[in-house]
């Protein structure tokens, strides 16, 4: 929610996050700057899986998609704000290079193309270096406590002054990193992302572990470490999870019947289906389809009543 001037009758459109659990983004009407400060995370962003660990930078906006697969020790703070807050013609229908604006303004547009345009390798993640690190955790705490706080009637300014110290911070680690070509990459050069974004694609088709060890050019045992480094699971655990995963979905929102949803899903037989629902989720497929917000979404573990 916008914080509330408690020294003037106005709300504020930003908000600070000491431990975002990234389930929230991206923010409507927000641009967010999130710090991993530990552990890691498996995300998808923009439809591109992509494998964050601490420490980084994540640049979002209420234009990308996100969603968070799985999390390991994770921490991480985040701030909310937007456009307009720095600067009224910085609105988000004015990010546009076809949108004329204040010259004076031009550079601080173009730092939020960090936030705005994304694609190909670039999804907004930069890695940062322990004194790049230092430097922007600590703008970062600077701005949670004085948004907190409001320690007097010119809070508003410091943090926007801090805001653009921060932006500023991380426009100069994107160009450093532009340069070593670290966006230049293949997108997905991991192979257990690899193996993951493509189950995300190919769930509904037959997939086997064998194609998995040839599309990521791994035999089964080096594929699976690296899966369950990363995931916590095998990479056919991980297909059968994702699986079940969008099967409770078409339970909650559709009126599809038990073996379409098991063939749309993947699965050859129906009678398989129910079993691997039963067995993983702790419950048929019938009787979560009767009240399925009286459960937990499953994320590889057995579901349980909120």
């Amino acid at each position: 929610m916008p914080q509330q001037d408690r020294h003037k009758d106005r709300t504020i459109p930003i908000e600070f996050d000491f431990y975002d659990t990234l389930t929230n983004l991206p923010v409507e009407q927000r641009c967010s700057v999130t710090l991993l400060t530990c552990g890691s995370a498996t995300v998808k962003i923009n439809d591109h899986i992509r494998l964050l660990q601490s420490p980084c930078v994540i640049c979002l906006s209420q234009y990308d998609s996100f969603s968070v697969i799985h999390t390991e020790n994770l921490s991480a703070k985040s701030f909310h704000f937007d456009p307009w807050y720095i600067k009224a013609c910085l609105a988000f229908e004015n990010l546009d290079d076809e949108v004329e604006i204040d010259k004076s303004y031009e550079y601080d547009r173009m730092i939020l193309y960090m936030f705005t345009q994304h694609s190909g390798s670039f999804q907004g993640i930069l890695n940062l270096t322990p004194q790049n690190y230092i430097h922007l955790n600590e703008l970062m705490l600077m701005i949670g406590a004085e948004t907190y706080a409001q320690s007097d009637g010119f809070w508003t300014c410091r943090i926007r002054r801090m805001l653009r110290q921060l932006l500023n911070g991380i426009y100069d680690i994107f160009v450093d990193q532009r340069k070593l070509h670290l966006f230049d990459a293949p997108e997905i050069s991991n192979p257990a992302t690899l193996c993951a974004e493509y189950i995300h694609t190919h769930y509904a088709e037959e997939i086997s572990l064998e194609n998995l060890c040839r599309l990521a050019n791994l035999n089964r045992t080096s594929l699976n470490q690296r899966f369950k480094k990363q995931f916590s699971c095998t990479c056919m655990e991980y297909l059968l999870n994702y699986r079940l995963k969008i099967a409770q979905e078409l339970l909650s929102n559709t009126n599809m019947k038990i073996h379409e949803i098991a063939e749309s899903c993947g699965f050859k037989y129906d009678t398989y289906f129910i079993r691997q629902f039963t067995t993983k989720l702790g419950i048929s497929p019938a009787a979560y389809r009767k009240d399925p917000l009286s459960y937990s979404s499953f994320e590889g573990e057995k579901i349980r009543k909120l």
